[in-house]
Parts: structure tokens; sequence; C-alpha cells
């Protein structure tokens, strides 16, 4: 029986490790991303506080909020289809025409 567990140990584990490799890279790729991405909004939204009522109903008009979300929500979600690539959970290719 000795025999049989060394043998299936000796087999899955390249697949292990590197599974393992894997996620820790691409959680720590997602999560320092998040967090300076994170820590940027934060800046940007303090420095909108010192402005003028009239001058944030002005930006806010303007659209430049929303802006704000949907670029960063474009950012997240570009980082998290990297860091699916990387686990190799995409299984889509795009082909070249």
């Amino acid at each position: 029986m000795d025999g049989l567990a060394k043998w299936l140990s000796d087999i899955s584990w390249p697949i292990v490790s590197r599974v393992l490799a894997a996620l820790g890279v691409g959680t720590v790729t997602y999560t320092g991303v998040t967090e300076g991405l994170n820590n940027v909004l934060g800046s940007a939204k303090a420095a909108t506080q010192g402005i003028l009522p009239v001058a944030a109903q002005l930006a806010a008009r303007a659209g430049f909020f929303d802006y704000m979300s949907i670029t960063s929500g474009g950012l997240v979600a570009g980082i998290s289809w990297l860091v699916l690539k990387h686990f190799a959970l995409q299984t889509g290719t795009a082909s070249n025409p």
C-alpha cells in the first residue's frame, strides 16, 4: 500500500503545486491592484471634498462622478479578466481573421 500512496503523491504533487502557485499569484495580484485602485479613488474623493458645493453640482451634472465610477469598474473588470486568464479558466480563444 505504501508504494501506491507514494506513486499517487508523486503523480499529483506537480499538478497541486502549479494550482496553488497560480492561486497565490493571482490572488496577490488581484488584491494588490484592487487595493491600489481603492487608494486612488479614495484620494480622488478626498480631493473633491474641498471644492465649493456649486462646483460639485456642476461636476455632477457634467457626469464626472459617473465617469469615475464607470472607469474604476472597468479597471476592476479588466484586472479580474487578467487573473482569470492566469488561472486558465478562460476557455474561449479569439480567432485571428
